[in-house]
């Protein structure tokens, strides 16, 4: 495959995400999945340009790169097909997520973030009483080791509180008019998600969710936010936050300068967004299966898929996930540690258990599955809350660009687990402005909204 027809393929790959992202909106379950896609072909692609054009030496197979991600790009494109051909037989029309909310349903939805707030904080504060992280030399590792089961077999539940707090939040950003509370809220967003949580970065969470809350459920508030200077200042927090967090990570961890903070936005970066990253590792599993196959017999991602969702608490012999150990498919360097899952993405898993015809198997369920879902959550006539508890789960990846399949109903149970849970503290709030009139019993809970 020469440049030429590399370009073409990426231009086609990258326009079908892009057109899925468009229609789909980027706040539904699919379009959230195949922005995080995008950007990892997109970085790939271009990585891969600028480096055989102004330093191939970096190339690992030189010229052979672009050949090594042919196969694998044709069968990301048939795979977003497939899923898009799901979604369109569980919801031929969708109708669009973002909503003019009235005054007393922005209350409704801010009290059900506040209710979230507290639900998740006391998740996160359960997590750090557990682990005894209480000093600054083991906070992070010791929320990293909860994270991944110890102590106990429900550490990766309450984990997850510091995502529910800052969704919480999230949900309170749309009602608020006065700019000092509403940065106020944000800064305290960030604050959460980058000390309650042990992942690299911190800051581009909170403020990605954010967007997406106010595009969603005040989209006015969220153009008048959409601008040049604003985007720039939020790309730099995100970096900045990423140099630091990736300083208080590290074990040998060196004086914060310029210098460190760069290396470590370069390296951080790479190994997800450059011609390194994801993508690569996606398209060396593919091309690994002819010869790794027999690894996957039995169906095991799909087993997977419909079994994760169980607690470890309450399921003892969980097995482990299905790419456990398998390092050697997806990494550069081809390196394999016992204990670490690598990510072979959302096609990956569903091509893995029998190539095309467990693909499309897979992918035609799970769209099918959440086209129906977002017509019931979501449509003129659904409850809010249903509304709110369908963002979430979009939110929190249930359509996973790295997890893949394997994280739909576990995703599915905890979010909207969590936001029913919400619901109901918020419920008894509003009974007596519902029979009262107050508050129009359509809008909160049969959502017509032309009659609000």
């Amino acid at each position: 495959m020469d440049i030429f027809e590399f370009v073409v393929l990426s231009f086609c790959h990258l326009a079908l995400i892009y057109w899925i992202i468009n229609r789909q909106s980027w706040s539904s379950v699919e379009g959230y999945c195949a922005l995080f896609l995008g950007m990892a072909a997109l970085t790939d692609n271009l990585t891969l340009l600028f480096d055989y054009f102004f330093q191939p030496g970096t190339l690992l197979l030189g010229v052979n790169e672009f050949n090594f991600r042919a196969y694998p790009t044709i069968v990301h494109i048939v795979a977003l097909i497939v899923l898009m051909a799901g979604l369109f037989l569980g919801n031929p029309k969708p109708e669009p997520l973002s909503r003019g909310l009235s005054a007393a349903e922005l209350d409704f939805v801010a009290h059900t973030g506040a209710a979230l707030l507290v639900f998740g904080l006391t998740l996160a504060g359960i997590s750090v009483y557990l682990t005894h992280a209480y000093s600054a030399s083991n906070f992070f590792g010791a929320l990293d080791t909860f994270r991944a089961g110890d102590p106990g077999k429900t550490g990766g539940f309450f984990y997850r509180g510091a995502d529910i707090a800052v969704f919480g939040m999230a949900l309170i950003l749309p009602g608020l008019r006065k700019k000092a509370r509403f940065f106020l809220l944000l800064l305290a967003m960030l604050s959460v998600s980058f000390f309650l949580r042990a992942n690299k970065g911190g800051f581009e969470v909170p403020i990605l969710w954010a967007a997406l809350s106010l595009h969603t459920y005040n989209p006015r508030r969220f153009w008048s936010l959409a601008k040049p200077r604003i985007i720039l200042t939020c790309l730099i927090i995100t970096f900045v936050g990423i140099a630091v967090k990736g300083n208080l990570l590290a074990r040998d961890a060196e004086p914060l300068t310029l210098e460190t903070m760069t290396e470590s936005i370069v390296g951080q970066m790479g190994t997800r967004w450059g011609d390194q990253g994801v993508f690569r590792g996606y398209c060396r599993f593919i091309n690994l299966m002819p010869t790794y196959q027999y690894l996957f017999k039995g169906y095991p991602e799909g087993k997977d898929a419909l079994t994760s969702w169980i607690p470890r608490a309450i399921n003892q012999n969980k097995k482990s996930q299905p790419t456990q150990g398998f390092g050697f498919m997806v990494s550069a360097d081809g390196h394999a540690y016992p204990d670490e899952t690598p990510a072979i993405g959302l096609v990956g898993s569903a091509y893995a258990d029998n190539g095309f015809y467990s693909l499309t198997a897979y992918l035609l369920i799970v769209g099918f599955f959440l086209g129906i879902l977002r017509r019931y959550a979501t449509g003129r006539r659904s409850p809010l809350q249903w509304h709110i508890s369908y963002l979430c789960f979009a939110l929190f990846g249930g359509l996973s660009a790295e997890a893949g399949i394997t994280y739909v109903l576990y995703s599915l149970v905890m979010t909207f687990g969590a936001t029913g849970l919400a619901h109901l503290a918020v419920a008894g709030l509003y009974r007596r402005n519902l029979h009262a009139g107050a508050v129009g019993t359509r809008s909160l809970t049969n959502r017509d909204w032309g009659t609000v």
